[in-house]
Order: C-alpha cells, then structure tokens, then sequence
C-alpha cells in the first residue's frame, strides 16, 4: 500500500501523524490541568472541613470529659461553625444519617427540617447521599448541582462530609465549580490556539519540505530518463552499425579469399611462364649456334617461332588473368571504402556515448586502420597490376612483331641466310629481356600473395573485433534497460505506482 504512494504524500502524511500525536498531547495536557484544578478543589474543601472538624471535636471532647453537658456543647459548635465563612459567602453545614438538616447558616429555617425528599435538579437526594457516604466511608465528596445565593439557576457543586457518629453529626462544605470550569475553559482556548497554530505550521513546513525535495528528485528523474533514452538510442544505433561492420567484414574476408585464390593461380602461370621463356632462351642460343646448318636451322628456327608464339599465347592469358585481378582489387576497394566509412561513423557514435563508447571507440579505431592497411596494400597490388599489365602488352607487342618479322625473314632465308642469323640474335636478346621481366612479374604476385594473406588475416582480425564491438553494443544495452528500471524505481520512491513522467 506505501508504495503506491509518492515521497511528498509520505512527507504530508508524517506531517499530519505529528499534528494528530501533538493533539493528544493537548488532550492529555488539557486532563492533567483538569485533574489538577479539581485536586485543588478537593483539597480546598477537605481543608475547610477539617476546620469545622475540629471544632465539633473539641466539643465532644468537652462532652466526654463532662465539662460540658452534650446539648449545650453542641450549641456552642454550631455557633462557631455558624460564624465561620470563606470564600465570600461559602460557609460549613451540618447533617445526620437520617436526612435531617442540623445546620444551615444561609438558610436557618431549614435547621433541624426532614430533607430526604430533597433533590436536586437532576433527581439527586442530596442529603440522602450525603448521609450514605457517610455511613459507608465516614468521610467522602459528593457532587450535585444546587443555585447560588440569589440565583435560581442551578449550577455544578462539590461537597465534602466528615462523619462523627457520636453526634450522629455529619460535617461539611461545598464548592460551586463555576470557576473551575472557567479556567478550564480559558486554558482549552489557548490549548485550541496553539493547537491550530502548530498544526497550520506542521502542514505548511510539511508541504513546503515535501516541494523543496520533490522538485529536485523530479528534475533528476527526468534527467536520468531523458539520458536513458538517449543512451538506449545510440546503443541500438550502435548495435545496428556493428551488425553492418560484421556483415561487410565478412563480404570483405570472402572477397580477398577469392582473389588470394586467383593471385595464387596467376603465379602458378607466371611460373609456367618463366620456365617457357628461359626454354625459349635455350633454343635461340642453340639456333645461334647452328645457323650454318642451313635446313636444320630454320626448322630449329621455325620451333623457336613456333615457341614464341606459344609464348606470346600465354602473354595474352597472363593479361586476362591480370585484369581479373584488377576487377577483384577494385572490389576490394570499394569494401575498404565501406569499412573506413563504418569506422568513421562507429567513432561518431562513441564519442556522443561517452565513458560508455569508450571500448567502442578503441575497436572503431583499429577497424579503421586494417581497412587504411586494406587499401594501402590494394593500392599497391593494381600498381603492380597496372606496371604487369604494361610490360606484358609491350612485351606482347614487341613479340608479335619479332614473330611477324621472323615469318618474314623465314621467307626470305634463302636469300638472306646472314640476315636470319642477326634476327635469331636479336630474338635471343628479346628473350632475356621477357624473361627478366617474368621473373620480376613472378617477384610482384607473390608479394600481392603474401600481401593478400595479410589482407585475409586483417579482414579475419576485422570481423573478431566487430563481432567484441556488437558485445559491447549489446552489454551498453542492458546497462541502459538497468538505468530504465533504476528511474522507475525511482519514480516510485517520489510518486508512488502512479507514473508522473514522460
């Protein structure tokens, strides 16, 4: 049940329970004052009594020591308690267990008159009771309402009897409580005075303290909400670009896969290649040597052309596998682009998440540098590409025209034997250079090789940290449901069950 209730109706609540708890005070208070006021009353007439008391005793001493004779002792205590007056005109009376009036100061006629019938206005018999507690405890207090001297209003009395059976005299006063009540009455007003005083100041500090400590409790609540939210948000954000990075890393690593495979082929050719070229190297130098054969030459001639066209067959090859690799690069490229874009945009998304962004800028940082390293290395493989593609059409080019050149001279042999032997030379030297330049083709794929291996590793590395990344996104997620459910907790402290915010 509390907690469907709010911090501030906590506070007007405990406000409320002090006012009820000073109010009992008052009362408890205002019956201690009561009880005191009658105390003194009490004391006042049994005080009172106490002289008329001794009076009667000292006459009955008198009686029992026969110094006086009983009627005349009691003459001379009724006149002297008949003297006797306090208080104004409040004086001592005297009755007996039979209801009769022995004495009466303000009223004479009523001495020694039946007064059992009497009742007061409530249906009291007075002097019956009188006589009875008399009877019962010798001494006691009797209230009753009688009128004031000159008034025939009734109002509240308190008596108070002494019995001495020896006369079969019961001694006593009373006392109106008209003043009794009058300060009681007095004292109740300034009690409700301050009662209502304390309570108007209880309430009002009450709601003041309740305000002065909800607004704050508010404006942090709404704070944490709004910083919740803004957190949930980025880290779905983030989330999202990481499920991308992962996705891309992963094009990424089957692409480079995929042209690590095709590098690893065009060394294979390149390799084959090499070894055509140095045979084809052979057989000029062996033609070189055997020009003065005639016949056996220009076959060994026409082989070698045979050869070298073969040759330049595989030039044409190696420049289809080279463009293919061209194409794969190009690919590469645009994932790099891709990549270097997440990271960009990870490190955006980090930096306005703050201490929480941290890790996830680290990892966004480093997807950021493989991917410059990606298109570092992929810069440097079309490079090499384009320098390969360039020797080998030169070379393919210079080839076709030796191979046109030689056809020609074939023709021409037997008429220009020494013009052959000058061609083969030149052939054999072209032929070094193409084998030269092979060998550096072979160098320059097997660095693509090694540097596509790194690029596989680096995409392998790539994907690892942006799979940690999509952790951290999701591990910032559940901190912000957590921070979610710390201000509705929150919430209920302050307002109770009832939402207030949003």
């Amino acid at each position: 049940m509390s907690n469907k209730r709010g911090i501030k109706f906590k506070i007007l609540l405990n406000s409320l329970l002090s006012v009820v708890i000073f109010a009992i005070f008052l009362v408890y208070i205002s019956n201690i004052y009561w009880n005191e006021l009658l105390d003194a009353k009490k004391e006042k007439l049994q005080n009172i009594v106490e002289v008329g008391s001794t009076v009667v005793s000292h006459f009955i001493d008198l009686e029992k020591k026969s110094i006086l004779p009983r009627e005349e002792a009691q003459n001379r205590a009724k006149d002297t308690l008949n003297a006797i007056r306090y208080s104004g005109k409040e004086y001592i009376f005297i009755t007996n267990t039979k209801a009769y009036q022995v004495l009466n100061p303000v009223k004479p006629e009523l001495s020694g008159k039946d007064m059992s019938g009497f009742t007061d206005p409530t249906g009291l018999k007075l002097y019956v009771e009188i006589a009875n507690v008399a009877k019962k405890s010798g001494k006691g207090y009797v209230e009753y309402m009688f009128p004031k001297a000159g008034s025939t209003t009734p109002s509240k009395k308190l008596s108070y009897v002494n019995y001495f059976p020896e006369w079969d005299w019961i001694v006593g006063t009373g006392l109106y409580m008209d003043d009794a009540y009058e300060a009681m009455t007095k004292f109740l007003q300034i009690l409700l005075f301050a009662c209502l005083f304390c309570i108007g100041t209880l309430i009002f500090i009450g709601v003041y303290f309740a305000n002065s400590v909800v607004k704050p409790l508010t404006e942090v609540c709404l704070s944490l909400l709004s910083s919740s939210e803004s957190l949930f948000k980025k880290s779905n954000e983030l989330k999202n670009s990481s499920s991308s990075v992962i996705k891309y890393s992963k094009e990424q690593e089957s692409s480079i896969q995929t042209t690590a495979a095709a590098i690893s082929e065009i060394t294979s050719m390149i390799g084959k290649t090499t070894e055509l070229t140095s045979n084809s190297a052979t057989l000029a130098n062996n033609i070189s040597g055997k020009a003065e054969d005639g016949e056996v030459s220009m076959k060994n001639m026409i082989t070698s052309m045979q050869g070298i066209h073969e040759a330049s067959s595989k030039l044409k090859e190696i420049e289809n596998i080279i463009n293919q690799i061209e194409s794969k690069t190009q690919v590469i490229n645009k994932i790099v682009s891709k990549t270097e874009l997440l990271s960009l945009n990870a490190s955006i998304e980090a930096a306005r998440a703050g201490e929480h962004g941290k890790g996830f800028s680290v990892v966004a940082e480093e997807v950021g540098n493989l991917a410059h390293m990606s298109g570092k290395s992929s810069s440097e493989i079309q490079a090499l590409l384009q320098k390969s593609r360039e020797e080998v059409q030169r070379i393919l080019v210079q080839t076709i025209d030796r191979v046109e050149d030689g056809q020609k001279r074939t023709l021409k042999v037997s008429a220009a034997f020494s013009d052959i032997v000058n061609g083969i030379k030149e052939i054999n030297f072209q032929m070094g250079q193409v084998s030269d330049a092979t060998k550096e083709q072979e160098i320059g794929v097997k660095q693509i090789s090694v540097a596509m291996g790194q690029l596989d590793q680096l995409a392998l590395k790539n994907t690892v940290e942006s799979e940690s990344s999509l952790k951290s996104t999701e591990d910032i997620s559940t901190e912000s449901n957590n921070l979610n459910e710390i201000v509705e907790k929150t919430e209920i402290v302050i307002f109770g069950n009832v939402k207030k915010l949003k």
